[in-house]
């Protein structure tokens, strides 16, 4: 056979495959896709171009477990499927009567999964305003669907506007093309949009049969899920459907009240009008009537569309704004009275992964898969016992400090800062604070908790979730609705809202967030931060401890030591290794017993302070030694270069130091403790990864876990001093760099100098010695 025709060959057994083609009996207007899964029940709805009866067959595996039919012949069916077991995957079949359309045979495809039990973990997607709008082309909306797709989700939250013309039967026939990928195997719940509503005239319940009402409620993996219609609250909506006596406020009154739900983990409500929008506008009834009932029904999410992202938090519900799934993109002015926390102009969905101990949403951008942002809820759950204990710890581990900067009887401004034994910390306790308090005229009350208290850590976890943010910096500060981690944000943006709080300090207060009020479950706060770590973002968080300003006592001790032990490689390579063993061993000690002590022995100012003078001192030693070195390489004097003594060290203290150093197995063993009691001096300068390992190395269920992380964050944090030891050991001699600097003086020079006072500078800004 010749080329062309083996190709027309294959392009034909191509073309006969089920699965790439359409079935020969015809297509689908729309779907199928899945309405109402629970835990034993779904429905398959799907909508012909012709009146056809219609069945569908289910399947366990191969096992048929049942065949449900339609009433009759009809264009438009929605079929209940019965019989289901919770959490199971089964395989449907849609069959047209006559030479109505069918799904191909034995198609994977087409699946149904049964809703979870209450504990178990699932998976849910949320977006809105699918439409084409102003873009004028399905790609944003096909890019979505294909990422949605990816994250297997077992029901999504579709925020309503998924059509330009609800009155329009093709852009319905459109949407659900579009969608096909997700809805075949995916529960949709939607709610009304203004535009699906077409001045009455949308065709929206046809499609999702719960919309002729438009508000209902169904749970999941004991999630309750809330439907709202709220379509057009700031314009054509009658306001009997919105205000405090509407049928449909009171009806999510009652069903927030209800024991059940309130016992339950979480609670989320979807609507497609936002309640609080910092780059848009919102109605005000729906902050004045809906906010509160969602507040006191301890909702604790509540997704609304806008063509955009943005995220906030209001009385302790997070409002999370999801708009960007297909209509063009909408960046309106900041509007300074309704603060977000995060925003973004992408078109994306909002993946949401709940588990027994968290439910963590993540905002993907469609295009290229980016999380735009990220945010994990503990369980609220219970009663308020759990907010006495946090009041409780919070009221014996602060530490009240009170900046005045502003007239008598004014209302000071509450900080609520978490602290710990670190240069930067005390710089902003000691000059950056009493600095601020002064210029804007704000008497500053600030409460601190320093981490290495026990119970602090609980704290600081019951923090981020009042002000929904979490995995910050550490010095972390919550004010007023915000959060600022580490100092360089805090002195990005704390400056800023103080002189918010000096222009009206009682509207400030009435808005500010109050920590530890509502009861939090603390275990499910360190289970949450700790399930989100990684083996990467541990080694990447181990390496950067490892390099930064404070870590370089350690670099500095090492090559002091092994200068002093000679030039012999073996007996180098021994101590070297010996004080790499010290410090590692040390970090694992620290991280599995002795973290609490070791942080209380540094709590003291002067203990913290002769640390950092020794810090200081050593880097300008160094740094003063090596200048020198490189002008004695210039004038032909590179024996007398690199890592020298200094002048009071030589001579006779420093043979005796040598001759002691020299003893078969001295030089190793003082290497091993000398590493270790660095390592403990530098417990200071550990990140906030390190913190949530150790807090669950005494959880019986992550132990495993956490020991993993901790060697693996601990191998990262010594891999600097590794390679010092290794260069030392393996021929950088004095006489080989003297010989660099002879073949290359003006770079050497260069690149010297810059080092040498960009780390002089780190290091002095960091002690706060500068202002």
């Amino acid at each position: 056979m010749r080329r062309p025709g083996r190709i027309l060959c294959v392009l034909s057994l191509l073309a006969a495959s089920p699965v790439a083609a359409d079935p020969p009996t015809g297509r689908f207007a729309a779907g199928p896709y899945l309405l109402d899964v629970t835990a034993t029940e779904a429905a398959v709805a799907f909508h012909l171009d012709r009146p056809a009866p219609a069945a569908v067959h289910v399947y366990d595996s191969a096992r048929p477990v049942g065949t449900f039919r339609s009433a009759g012949p009809a264009r438009h069916h929605v079929v209940r499927v019965t019989g289901l077991a919770p959490g199971r995957m089964y395989r449907y079949e849609v069959v047209c009567g006559g030479a109505g359309p069918r799904t191909p045979p034995n198609d994977r495809r087409y699946l149904i999964r049964s809703a979870v039990r209450p504990g178990e973990a699932f998976t849910f997607a949320v977006y809105g305003d699918c439409r084409p709008g102003q873009t004028g082309t399905d790609r944003h909306h096909r890019n979505v669907a294909e990422r949605v797709a990816e994250a297997e989700p077992s029901l999504c939250l579709l925020l309503g506007d998924l059509v330009d013309d609800g009155a329009d039967e093709a852009l319905w026939r459109r949407f659900f093309a579009v969608e096909r990928t997700v809805a075949r195997r995916t529960a949709l719940y939607a709610v009304m949009g203004d535009n699906g509503y077409a001045r009455g005239a949308g065709l929206h319940s046809r499609y999702f049969p719960k919309l002729e009402r438009g508000y209902y409620h169904f749970h999941t993996g004991g999630v309750h899920f809330f439907a709202l219609r709220a379509w057009d609250t700031r314009g054509a909506q009658p306001r009997r459907e919105i205000d405090a006596d509407s049928p449909q406020a009171r009806w999510l009154t009652r069903q927030l009240a209800r024991k059940e739900v309130q016992q339950a983990p979480y609670r989320v409500v979807f609507m497609h009008d936002p309640v609080y929008i910092c780059r848009g506008r919102s109605a005000r009834v729906m902050r004045d009537v809906w906010a509160p009932i969602f507040s006191k029904g301890r909702v604790d999410v509540v997704f609304a569309s806008w063509h955009m992202y943005e995220r906030s938090r209001h009385d302790g519900v997070v409002y999370v704004l999801s708009g960007g799934a297909g209509a063009e993109l909408v960046w309106m002015s900041r509007n300074p009275a309704f603060e977000s926390h995060a925003e973004a102009r992408r078109h994306h969905f909002c993946r949401v992964d709940v588990t027994a101990a968290a439910m963590r949403i993540r905002a993907i951008a469609a295009d290229d898969g980016t999380v735009l942002d990220s945010i994990t809820l503990p369980p609220r759950s219970g009663g308020g016992r759990g907010a006495d204990r946090l009041r409780r710890t919070a009221r014996r581990l602060g530490r009240k400090m009170l900046f005045r900067g502003g007239p008598e009887g004014a209302p000071p401004m509450p900080v609520t800062l978490f602290t710990r034994s670190c240069a930067s910390c005390r710089r902003l306790t000691d000059t950056l604070l009493p600095r601020w308090a002064s210029q804007h005229g704000v008497t500053l009350a600030v409460t601190a908790y320093d981490l290495g208290d026990r119970g602090a850590y609980d704290l600081l976890l019951a923090a981020g979730a009042d002000f929904g943010r979490q995995d910050t910096e550490i010095p972390t500060i919550f004010a007023g609705t915000r959060t600022f981690g580490g100092v360089g944000e805090i002195e990005a943006g704390l400056p800023g809202l103080i002189a918010a709080f000096a222009r009206s300090p009682r509207a400030w207060l009435d808005r500010a967030v109050v920590p530890f009020r509502r009861p939090r479950d603390t275990g499910a706060l360190r289970a949450s931060a700790f399930e989100t770590l990684t083996v990467a973002v541990v080694f990447g968080a181990g390496l950067i401890d490892g390099i930064n300003p404070c870590a370089f006592t350690t670099i500095i001790f090492l090559i002091s030591y092994l200068s002093l032990v000679g030039s012999d490689r073996r007996r180098m390579l021994a101590t070297g290794a010996a004080f790499v063993l010290g410090v590692f061993a040390a970090y694992i000690l620290m991280g599995m017993f002795l973290f609490t002590a070791a942080a209380w022995l540094l709590a003291g100012r002067t203990a913290a302070a002769v640390v950092n003078g020794l810090i200081l001192a050593a880097l300008v030693v160094l740094a003063a030694l090596s200048l020198v070195d490189v002008v004695r390489c210039l004038r032909g004097r590179p024996a007398e270069s690199l890592l020298q003594l200094p002048a009071f060290l030589k001579g006779p203290l420093r043979d005796r130091i040598r001759r002691f150093a020299r003893r078969p197995g001295t030089a190793a063993a003082a290497a091993l403790v000398l590493g270790a009691v660095v390592a403990a001096l530098e417990l200071g300068c550990t990140g906030q990864v390190y913190l949530p390992v150790v807090a669950m190395i005494a959880e019986p269920a992550h132990r495993a876990s956490a020991v993993g992380y901790l060697l693996i964050y601990n191998l990262a944090f010594v891999l600097p001093l590794l390679a010092v030891f290794l260069l030392a050991t393996f021929g950088v001699t004095s006489q080989r760099m003297a010989a660099v600097f002879q073949r290359h003086v003006a770079w050497v020079k260069l690149a010297l100098a810059a080092l040498f006072a960009t780390l002089a500078a780190i290091i002095v800004y960091n002690m706060g010695l500068l202002p």
